[in-house]
């Protein structure tokens, strides 16, 4: 193979061009990441989360560096609302062909005091809203006939418990999350759609600063990932692109943990 057949094979393996993707929960941390990545490789990119000015602000971003964006807004915990915002998306670019959901959050709570107004918010925005993101998207990739793509934002959390944290929606919700993938994966596979998770472990994002900067809790936190350190954004985003990408057209139903071989070694 001459270089030049390599690097037309690259292209053909990773590259995004022509094609729509929705990040859900794509203006800040995780989420903005992936978008980047996503523009990088040639994709026409959404961006949807709660702020509609943030969504708009990192659309026009994206904009500035010559990628086709597009800024919307949506309440995870409204199926009305996920289902306007998908077929937004849609109806703006003529199609989709990438979800990703990064949408997630967590409310501790002990489990010997969790409320269960906290657990259902937690389950509605982590589990529930991503059933109905991946439905919402489904409906367009089976129309369009054409296959597509979707990449849910797990968590190490779906396979390990954290001790002395208030974690028990979380790991249930990202738990859900790993076997309902699955699950759709067999569903959908007919229609050449692929559902993969990417489960990191402590990613360095605003949503978990407060607890890096406990230096003893990040301290105990490292001491057992065997690489020595926690995830970065664009780890996630690596995996994430694969996930996107023609390189993994024959992977579907699997969860990658991004997280330094603590799973190998606990």
């Amino acid at each position: 193979m001459t270089t030049a057949q390599a690097a037309d094979l690259l292209a053909q393996l990773f590259r995004l061009d022509g094609k729509v993707a929705l990040v859900a929960g794509g203006y800040q941390g995780i989420g903005a990441e992936v978008a980047r990545g996503l523009a990088a490789a040639g994709a026409k990119v959404a961006v949807s989360g709660r702020s509609a000015e943030k969504a708009h602000s990192f659309a026009d971003e994206l904009k500035a560096g010559g990628s086709d964006a597009y800024g919307t807004s949506f309440d995870v915990t409204s199926i009305d609302e996920i289902r306007r915002m998908v077929d937004e998306v849609a109806g703006n670019f003529g199609r989709l062909d990438i979800l990703v959901n990064s949408v997630g959050t967590n409310k501790e709570e002990k489990a010997e005091d969790f409320t269960e107004a906290t657990f259902d918010y937690v389950y509605d925005v982590n589990l529930k809203g991503a059933m109905f993101l991946a439905q919402a998207a489904a409906k367009h990739m089976i129309r369009q006939g054409q296959g597509g793509k979707q990449v849910h934002i797990g968590s190490v959390r779906s396979l390990l418990g954290l001790r002395g944290r208030g974690y028990a929606a979380y790991t249930a919700t990202k738990g859900g999350l790993v076997i309902l993938c699955k699950q759709l994966a067999v569903e959908w596979a007919p229609h050449n759609i692929t559902v993969n998770v990417v489960a990191p472990t402590f990613v360095r994002t605003e949503l978990v600063a407060h607890m890096l900067a406990d230096e003893k809790f990040y301290n105990g936190l490292v001491s057992r990932i065997p690489l020595g350190r926690i995830a970065d954004v664009r780890d996630v985003m690596s995996a994430a692109l694969f996930f996107a990408s023609p390189a993994s057209d024959f992977v579907t139903g699997q969860t990658l943990y991004i997280d330094g071989g603590i799973t190998a070694s606990q």
